[in-house]
């Protein structure tokens, strides 16, 4: 299902963090990608859902792209700030997004976390999202949801999921400034895949490039050898055209890691006459994850 999201920029204030409850490395550096599931799997883009990409570079900045889900609608939050000497980063902020053109999204934000290891993050966010359109508004929040990231090494271990596991990662895709990233629910048992969310990024026929958060098919089934694929083609109705959709989503599931590929590509065709309007394709894009 295809939720588009548009980065934007962001008026922000950023505050000192607490103290970290774990050592920081060092120097933070390179690509951390996850984020949270906790809506319902039914419930593919619910509150409280996200998708959180983080770059460390020189000097200590800290690069973050995230997009936010609430109930009412989802906001993109893009920040450039400080990892504090401890390994804490805290900030918050408003942004401002108009979808189309009778829409308007205003966020507001808090997110705060800590460099728990060298190639991991733990942290929380909260937001508070305001939806106008037709002359009508509607307040909604994420509550205070608890997200993980990761920097992969790549690394499987023994095939087969960890139960009751979160797998947190980036793609090939890159946003403004990180790679993408992706998130993924183990069930109780190990033996699914309950949920996955990741951001994508498609090029259309037209020379424009379309951004947004994606997911594959719920409780997708892990073999024997973790591994798992999913394939979804369905039409969307758009009134005057029709979109055919055809991704895809592999993945090879480990104690240690995990890694795979997801293909998007539509197809949008005028209803009375038949011609194609626009077609948009993300290619095949590697992804790896950690728990």
């Amino acid at each position: 299902m295809r939720t588009p999201a548009l980065l934007c920029a962001v008026t922000a204030t950023f505050v000192a963090a607490s103290a970290a409850t774990a050592q920081a490395p060092e120097s933070p550096a390179g690509n951390f990608g996850g984020g949270a599931l906790v809506a319902a799997p039914k419930d593919l883009f619910g509150a409280g859902n996200a998708v959180i990409a983080l770059r460390a570079l020189d000097d200590r900045r800290l690069e973050i792209e995230a997009t936010l889900r609430a109930k009412c609608a989802g906001g993109d939050v893009t920040d450039d700030l400080t990892i504090a000497a401890d390994g804490t980063f805290s900030a918050d902020g408003t942004i401002t997004q108009e979808p189309s053109q009778d829409e308007k999204v205003v966020t507001k934000y808090k997110i705060s976390g800590a460099f728990t290891s060298p190639r991991a993050i733990e942290g929380t966010f909260a937001a508070t999202l305001e939806r106008s359109a037709a002359g009508r508004t509607t307040t909604c929040r994420t509550g205070e949801v608890a997200f993980g990231a990761r920097r992969p090494d790549g690394e499987l271990g023994r095939r087969g999921a960890r139960g009751r596991a979160r797998y947190f990662g980036v793609t090939t895709q890159r946003g403004v400034g990180p790679r993408r990233p992706i998130v993924l629910r183990i069930s109780r048992d190990g033996k699914l895949v309950s949920r996955a969310l990741f951001g994508e990024q498609v090029k259309c026929s037209d020379d424009t490039r379309a951004i947004g958060i994606e997911a594959p098919s719920t409780n997708l089934s892990i073999g024997e050898n973790g591994r798992v694929k999913d394939r979804e083609k369905y039409t969307i109705d758009n009134g005057a055209t029709r979109t055919y959709v055809d991704d895809s989503f592999t993945a090879v599931i480990g104690r240690s890691g995990a890694k795979g590929t997801f293909s998007l590509s539509d197809r949008t065709v005028d209803k009375a006459s038949g011609n194609v309007i626009q077609t948009c394709r993300s290619g095949e894009v590697k992804w790896t994850a950690a728990p």
